[in-house]
């Protein structure tokens, strides 16, 4: 049997992106894409900093390809945020 994952970090990952939803929802573009960016990005250093056994569900692939997907998708996600047109 295996014991189950922690979740915590998966939460805090959770919470960061709902938070962008409502801020996309309410109408805000670029504030959800920087708060998505921010989750992400967290959510990458915490990968880094905290040994696997400690993060969970958050733990899918070897360390470093996690967090440089991470990391990637929160720089990805910041430049669109940054970059994205607002007007028609």
């Amino acid at each position: 049997m295996t014991t189950p994952r922690l979740l915590g970090p998966w939460l805090l990952l959770l919470v960061g992106v709902a938070a962008a939803v409502v801020a996309v929802v309410s109408g805000h573009l670029r504030a959800g894409g920087y708060l998505l960016a921010g989750a992400l990005g967290v959510t990458a250093v915490v990968r880094a900093v905290l040994p696997t056994s400690a993060v969970g569900a958050v733990a899918v692939r070897s360390k470093a390809v996690d967090v440089l997907l991470l990391a990637g998708a929160a720089g990805a996600a910041a430049v669109l945020a940054a970059t994205v047109k607002l007007t028609v």
